[in-house]
């Protein structure tokens, strides 16, 4: 019984099981000093999106491999859809980041990462066997274009448009909203081709044509004052002197926060928040920086280690997440068909980007980005759905396993 219920890798399952209690935790503990909200009604919520999240990864696992590779279009159809839906319908001040449907509030761009690496692992795994000899960028050289421009365009129709097209397209709508989902997009886009034997010199090709093409959509989009303004901001505004002392105490024996120019309060708070938790903390629901916004999405990482300190917080949330990504490695190298192995890849890529992310932001490594710890923020759409990608991953460690 035990063995159905805990199918797959066990070592995933132990990270698993990890996150959940800590996201428990988080919800808790942050809402334990918020008199505007019932403590036990909001983790009776997020044990519901647990529950739910689930739901979802037992639904997935019990799948074919053949059924995750017929859902692959219309998934990615699904979530361009949602994705032009919620920009068309977007109307007053802020990014378009979320869409209510049918009284259900998501964020179409949770869908749009993951609908992305499995689409490009479906077309990576076709590709395998001439992978040695495959060219998927045509040549930047203007005479072997001159030379055989039918056979440079063939690359263009046949291998360009159908693998980087799909990836193209998504950046160029997430950067002028999330820019931080561009870079998970495009991260462990790369991170795929480059693990399945994609040349360099393709690689290094598509890495230069992005930086520009990227580099220009921001252009256009900040004379739009679009979300690219807002990254512009968080850029001048990002302070990484992690090392400084950001912490002092008063003469009335209080703490007081030293703010650096142009600091983001964000920023700043999350600082205080992991210099005043120590190596164990300050305990569950001890927590006394009132002012970290976002405690329980954004800044999860710090309230973590605030209240649970680097052992207990920090340490434990960093292996439990570096495991996740060596183990979906494992995964995919004990897969004997490219596509589970490649689209466990992906799911464990993107997951992992994002949580480092996160925890870059947090401790001043990285500017303001908005991404929540995956599995351990508060829930919504990105832990249904995380889970349920998860259990996608299960499925094929399962069948790997058999």
């Amino acid at each position: 019984m035990a063995s159905r219920i805990f199918a797959g890798d066990k070592v995933m399952w132990v990270v698993l099981v990890v996150l959940l209690v800590y996201s428990l935790f988080l919800v808790y503990s942050n809402m334990a000093y918020d008199s505007s909200k019932s403590a036990s009604q909001e983790l009776i919520r997020q044990i519901l999106f647990i529950c739910i999240g689930m739901t979802g990864f037992y639904t997935a696992q019990a799948m074919s491999i053949k059924f995750y590779k017929r859902i692959v279009v219309p998934f990615l159809l699904i979530s361009l859809g949602l994705t032009f839906y919620m920009i068309l319908s977007h109307s007053g001040g802020g990014a378009a980041r979320s869409l209510n449907l049918f009284g259900l509030e998501f964020q179409p761009f949770e869908f749009l990462k993951f609908a992305i690496v499995i689409n490009l692992a479906r077309q990576l795994s076709t590709r395998q066997k001439q992978m040695e000899s495959l060219r998927i960028m045509p040549s930047f050289r203007i005479a072997d274009w001159r030379e055989d421009k039918e056979s440079q365009l063939e690359i263009l129709r046949t291998q360009t448009l159908p693998i980087l097209g799909p990836i193209a397209l998504c950046c160029l709508i997430t950067v002028k909203f999330s820019n931080s989902t561009t870079l998970i997009i495009a991260a462990s886009s790369l991170a795929m081709m480059f693990l399945s034997r994609v040349h360099k010199s393709d690689i290094g090709k598509i890495i230069v044509v992005g930086l520009l093409v990227g580099g220009l959509a921001l252009v256009i989009y900040g004379s739009q004052g679009s979300r690219s303004g807002t990254a512009v901001s968080r850029v001048s505004s990002w302070t990484p002197n992690v090392l400084s002392k950001s912490v002092g105490v008063g003469k009335d024996g209080k703490e007081y926060y030293k703010r650096h120019e142009q600091e983001h309060d964000q920023t700043l708070y999350a600082k205080m928040s992991i210099a005043t938790g120590g190596l164990v903390g300050k305990g569950p629901g001890q927590s006394t920086n009132r002012y970290l916004a976002e405690a329980d999405k954004d800044m999860a990482f710090a309230f973590l280690i605030e209240e649970y300190g680097l052992l207990f917080g920090g340490l434990v949330m960093l292996f439990a997440y570096l495991l996740m990504f060596y183990r979906s490695m494992v995964i995919f190298l004990k897969c004997g068909t490219a596509f589970p192995g490649l689209m466990v890849l992906g799911i464990g890529t993107v997951i992992v980007l994002q949580a480092f992310l996160h925890m870059m932001v947090c401790v001043s490594l990285f500017p303001l980005t908005g991404q929540q710890l995956p599995i351990v923020s508060k829930g919504g759409t990105s832990l249904v759905l995380t889970l349920s990608m998860l259990g996608m991953l299960m499925g094929v460690s399962a069948k790997a396993e058999n």
